[in-house]
Protein backbone atom coordinates (compact mmCIF):
# COMPACT_ATOMS: atom_id res chain seq x y z
CA UNK A 1 0.00 0.00 0.00
CA UNK A 2 0.98 3.65 -0.14
CA UNK A 3 3.18 4.98 2.65
CA UNK A 4 1.51 7.59 4.81
CA UNK A 5 2.91 11.10 4.44
CA UNK A 6 5.16 12.08 7.38
CA UNK A 7 3.47 14.22 10.00
CA UNK A 8 5.19 17.27 11.47
CA UNK A 9 4.18 19.25 14.52
CA UNK A 10 5.44 22.65 15.59
CA UNK A 11 5.40 24.22 19.02
CA UNK A 12 5.28 27.97 19.21
CA UNK A 13 6.41 29.86 22.33
CA UNK A 14 3.81 32.54 22.89
CA UNK A 15 4.24 32.85 26.66
CA UNK A 16 5.14 36.27 28.01
CA UNK A 17 8.17 36.50 30.35
CA UNK A 18 7.22 37.81 33.80
CA UNK A 19 9.11 38.99 36.91
CA UNK A 20 8.29 36.91 40.00
CA UNK A 21 11.19 38.14 42.14
CA UNK A 22 13.45 41.13 42.83
CA UNK A 23 16.31 41.00 45.33
CA UNK A 24 19.94 41.97 45.97
CA UNK A 25 23.05 39.86 46.40
CA UNK A 26 24.53 42.08 49.14
CA UNK A 27 24.17 41.18 52.83
CA UNK A 28 21.42 42.89 54.81
CA UNK A 29 22.67 46.04 56.51
CA UNK A 30 23.16 49.79 56.26
CA UNK A 31 24.84 51.24 53.18
CA UNK A 32 26.08 54.78 52.67
CA UNK A 33 27.45 57.22 50.16
CA UNK A 34 29.08 55.64 47.06
CA UNK A 35 28.20 52.07 48.05
CA UNK A 36 27.27 49.96 45.01
CA UNK A 37 24.41 47.49 45.39
CA UNK A 38 23.49 45.06 42.61
CA UNK A 39 19.70 44.79 42.30
CA UNK A 40 18.63 41.53 40.64
CA UNK A 41 15.40 41.44 38.60
CA UNK A 42 14.56 37.77 38.02
CA UNK A 43 12.35 36.67 35.13
CA UNK A 44 10.70 33.25 34.86
CA UNK A 45 12.77 32.44 31.75
CA UNK A 46 15.91 33.74 30.01
CA UNK A 47 15.55 37.09 28.26
CA UNK A 48 17.50 39.14 25.74
CA UNK A 49 18.10 42.83 26.40
CA UNK A 50 18.85 45.69 24.04
CA UNK A 51 19.55 49.27 25.03
CA UNK A 52 19.59 50.35 28.68
CA UNK A 53 16.38 49.59 30.59
CA UNK A 54 16.05 51.30 33.98
CA UNK A 55 14.78 50.44 37.46
CA UNK A 56 13.55 53.27 39.72
CA UNK A 57 14.19 52.85 43.44
CA UNK A 58 12.48 54.68 46.29
CA UNK A 59 15.32 56.62 47.93
CA UNK A 60 13.65 59.54 49.69
CA UNK A 61 13.34 63.03 48.26
CA UNK A 62 15.10 62.01 45.05
CA UNK A 63 14.42 58.57 43.57
CA UNK A 64 17.31 56.63 42.10
CA UNK A 65 16.98 55.69 38.43
CA UNK A 66 19.31 52.73 37.99
CA UNK A 67 20.60 51.57 34.61
CA UNK A 68 20.63 47.94 33.48
CA UNK A 69 24.14 46.53 33.93
CA UNK A 70 24.30 42.86 32.91
CA UNK A 71 22.51 39.53 32.50
CA UNK A 72 21.61 39.43 28.80
CA UNK A 73 20.65 35.87 27.78
CA UNK A 74 19.85 34.78 31.35
CA UNK A 75 16.79 35.00 33.58
CA UNK A 76 18.49 37.42 35.99
CA UNK A 77 19.10 41.04 35.03
CA UNK A 78 21.41 43.12 37.24
CA UNK A 79 20.94 46.84 37.87
CA UNK A 80 23.90 48.32 39.82
CA UNK A 81 22.69 51.03 42.19
CA UNK A 82 25.27 53.47 43.60
CA UNK A 83 24.15 55.42 46.67
CA UNK A 84 24.22 59.16 45.99
CA UNK A 85 24.15 62.15 48.34
CA UNK A 86 20.72 62.63 49.90
CA UNK A 87 19.51 59.06 49.33
CA UNK A 88 17.71 57.49 52.29
CA UNK A 89 15.56 54.42 52.83
CA UNK A 90 14.64 52.42 55.92
CA UNK A 91 13.88 49.40 53.72
CA UNK A 92 15.12 49.72 50.14
CA UNK A 93 12.56 48.91 47.46
CA UNK A 94 11.50 50.09 44.01
CA UNK A 95 8.85 52.79 43.70
CA UNK A 96 5.98 50.82 42.20
CA UNK A 97 5.00 47.80 40.10
CA UNK A 98 5.81 49.98 37.05
CA UNK A 99 9.38 50.84 38.12
CA UNK A 100 11.01 48.69 35.44
CA UNK A 101 11.13 50.66 32.17
CA UNK A 102 12.50 49.87 28.72
CA UNK A 103 13.96 53.38 28.31
CA UNK A 104 14.02 52.92 24.54
CA UNK A 105 15.42 49.38 24.73
CA UNK A 106 13.77 45.96 24.69
CA UNK A 107 13.41 42.95 26.97
CA UNK A 108 12.20 39.81 25.17
CA UNK A 109 12.41 36.07 25.68
CA UNK A 110 14.51 33.98 23.32
CA UNK A 111 11.47 33.44 21.09
CA UNK A 112 10.98 37.19 20.69
CA UNK A 113 8.01 37.67 23.02
CA UNK A 114 8.00 41.05 24.76
CA UNK A 115 8.37 40.76 28.53
CA UNK A 116 5.71 41.83 30.98
CA UNK A 117 7.56 44.48 32.99
CA UNK A 118 5.16 44.49 35.97
CA UNK A 119 7.06 43.91 39.22
CA UNK A 120 5.78 42.30 42.42
CA UNK A 121 4.01 44.90 44.55
CA UNK A 122 6.65 46.68 46.65
CA UNK A 123 6.49 46.24 50.40
CA UNK A 124 8.10 44.05 53.03
CA UNK A 125 4.98 41.89 53.31
CA UNK A 126 4.69 41.23 49.58
CA UNK A 127 6.42 38.09 48.37
CA UNK A 128 8.90 38.68 45.57
CA UNK A 129 9.52 42.34 46.37
CA UNK A 130 12.99 43.71 47.12
CA UNK A 131 12.14 44.73 50.69
CA UNK A 132 10.61 41.30 51.37
CA UNK A 133 13.76 39.53 50.23
CA UNK A 134 16.31 41.94 51.75
CA UNK A 135 16.60 44.31 54.71
CA UNK A 136 18.70 47.09 53.22
CA UNK A 137 18.91 50.50 54.87
CA UNK A 138 20.24 53.45 52.85
CA UNK A 139 21.75 56.35 54.78
CA UNK A 140 24.01 58.53 52.66
CA UNK A 141 24.94 60.69 55.65
CA UNK A 142 25.81 57.84 58.03
CA UNK A 143 29.29 57.46 59.43
CA UNK A 144 31.35 55.72 56.78
CA UNK A 145 34.84 54.28 56.41
CA UNK A 146 36.97 56.82 54.58
CA UNK A 147 40.37 55.13 54.86
CA UNK A 148 41.85 51.69 55.54
CA UNK A 149 45.54 51.51 56.43
CA UNK A 150 48.01 50.03 58.93
CA UNK A 151 50.40 51.38 61.54
CA UNK A 152 53.04 48.93 60.34
CA UNK A 153 55.84 49.99 58.03
CA UNK A 154 55.67 48.78 54.45
CA UNK A 155 57.47 45.47 54.08
CA UNK A 156 57.19 41.69 54.06
CA UNK A 157 55.65 39.83 57.00
CA UNK A 158 55.49 36.11 57.72
CA UNK A 159 53.67 33.51 59.82
CA UNK A 160 52.40 34.44 63.31
CA UNK A 161 53.05 38.16 62.84
CA UNK A 162 50.20 40.35 64.07
CA UNK A 163 49.27 43.01 61.50
CA UNK A 164 47.14 45.93 62.84
CA UNK A 165 44.65 47.17 60.23
CA UNK A 166 43.15 50.61 60.92
CA UNK A 167 39.72 51.74 59.70
CA UNK A 168 39.12 55.51 59.80
CA UNK A 169 35.46 56.58 60.00
CA UNK A 170 34.03 59.96 59.07
CA UNK A 171 32.73 60.45 62.64
CA UNK A 172 33.10 58.89 66.08
CA UNK A 173 31.75 55.35 66.35
CA UNK A 174 31.06 52.98 69.24
CA UNK A 175 31.70 49.23 68.96
CA UNK A 176 30.24 46.21 70.71
CA UNK A 177 31.25 42.60 70.17
CA UNK A 178 34.06 41.61 67.81
CA UNK A 179 33.44 42.85 64.23
CA UNK A 180 35.63 41.25 61.57
CA UNK A 181 37.40 42.30 58.37
CA UNK A 182 38.03 39.63 55.72
CA UNK A 183 41.33 40.03 53.92
CA UNK A 184 42.34 38.86 50.44
CA UNK A 185 44.92 36.13 50.92
CA UNK A 186 45.81 33.13 48.81
CA UNK A 187 44.46 30.60 51.29
CA UNK A 188 40.99 29.23 51.91
CA UNK A 189 39.56 30.55 54.13
CA UNK A 190 40.98 34.04 53.71
CA UNK A 191 42.71 35.86 56.54
CA UNK A 192 40.46 37.45 59.18
CA UNK A 193 41.28 40.63 61.08
CA UNK A 194 39.29 40.90 64.33
CA UNK A 195 38.35 44.15 66.06
CA UNK A 196 40.81 45.04 68.80
CA UNK A 197 40.36 48.65 69.92
CA UNK A 198 39.16 52.17 69.11
CA UNK A 199 35.56 52.38 70.31
CA UNK A 200 34.61 55.97 71.10
CA UNK A 201 36.92 57.35 68.41
CA UNK A 202 37.10 57.68 64.63
CA UNK A 203 39.80 55.01 64.17
CA UNK A 204 39.18 51.31 64.82
CA UNK A 205 42.03 48.81 64.90
CA UNK A 206 41.59 45.22 63.68
CA UNK A 207 44.38 42.69 64.32
CA UNK A 208 45.26 40.06 61.72
CA UNK A 209 47.52 37.19 62.76
CA UNK A 210 49.23 35.77 59.69
CA UNK A 211 48.58 32.02 59.40
CA UNK A 212 50.66 29.41 57.62
CA UNK A 213 49.93 29.24 53.91
CA UNK A 214 48.52 32.76 53.66
CA UNK A 215 50.22 34.99 51.09
CA UNK A 216 49.58 38.32 49.41
CA UNK A 217 51.80 40.46 47.13
CA UNK A 218 49.95 43.62 48.30
CA UNK A 219 47.62 43.04 51.23
CA UNK A 220 44.07 44.31 50.87
CA UNK A 221 40.61 43.32 52.07
CA UNK A 222 38.40 41.01 50.04
CA UNK A 223 35.77 43.46 48.73
CA UNK A 224 33.70 46.55 49.52
CA UNK A 225 31.59 44.43 51.88
CA UNK A 226 34.47 42.72 53.71
CA UNK A 227 33.62 44.44 57.02
CA UNK A 228 31.01 42.57 59.09
CA UNK A 229 29.66 43.29 62.58
CA UNK A 230 29.83 39.54 63.33
CA UNK A 231 27.00 39.70 65.87
CA UNK A 232 28.23 42.99 67.34
CA UNK A 233 27.57 46.61 66.37
CA UNK A 234 29.35 49.65 64.95
CA UNK A 235 27.13 52.66 65.64
CA UNK A 236 27.43 56.42 65.71
CA UNK A 237 27.10 58.25 69.03
CA UNK A 238 23.35 58.45 68.54
CA UNK A 239 23.00 54.69 68.08
CA UNK A 240 22.53 54.69 64.30
CA UNK A 241 24.42 51.84 62.56
CA UNK A 242 27.47 53.04 60.66
CA UNK A 243 27.91 52.27 56.99
CA UNK A 244 30.04 49.14 56.63
CA UNK A 245 30.90 49.69 52.98
CA UNK A 246 34.64 50.08 52.41
CA UNK A 247 36.49 51.92 49.64
CA UNK A 248 36.75 49.53 46.71
CA UNK A 249 39.98 47.50 46.92
CA UNK A 250 42.68 48.99 44.75
CA UNK A 251 41.17 52.49 44.80
CA UNK A 252 41.88 55.63 46.84
CA UNK A 253 41.36 54.99 50.54
CA UNK A 254 41.90 51.23 50.34
CA UNK A 255 44.52 49.29 52.28
CA UNK A 256 46.28 48.17 49.09
CA UNK A 257 46.76 51.78 47.97
CA UNK A 258 47.71 53.23 51.37
CA UNK A 259 50.22 50.51 52.29
CA UNK A 260 52.61 48.12 50.54
CA UNK A 261 52.39 45.11 52.84
CA UNK A 262 53.54 41.75 51.49
CA UNK A 263 52.47 38.57 53.29
CA UNK A 264 54.83 35.67 52.65
CA UNK A 265 54.63 32.59 54.85
CA UNK A 266 56.95 30.49 52.74
CA UNK A 267 59.82 29.42 54.95
CA UNK A 268 63.29 29.99 53.48
CA UNK A 269 64.94 26.84 52.16
CA UNK A 270 68.55 25.85 51.65
CA UNK A 271 69.40 24.33 48.28
CA UNK A 272 72.03 21.58 48.46
CA UNK A 273 74.04 20.55 45.42
CA UNK A 274 75.88 17.20 45.44
CA UNK A 275 79.05 16.95 43.38
CA UNK A 276 80.74 13.53 43.46
CA UNK A 277 84.47 13.64 44.06
CA UNK A 278 86.68 13.07 41.06
CA UNK A 279 88.34 9.67 40.89
CA UNK A 280 92.10 9.69 41.05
Amino acid sequence: GNLAAPQFSRTYDTLTPTVPNVDSTVPDGTYGLNATLPIRVSFNEPVDVTGTPTLTLETGTTDAVVNYTSGNGTADLIFNYTVAAGHTSSALDYVSTASLALNGGTIKDLAGNNANLTLPTPGSLNIGSLSNNNSIVINSSAEAVTKVSSTLADGTYGSSVILPITLTFSKVVNVTGIPQLTLQTSSTPNGIASYSSGTGSTVLTFNYTVAAGQTSPDLDYLSEIALAVNGGTINDTGGTPATLTLPEPGTAGSLGINKAIVVDTTAPTVALTYSPASSL
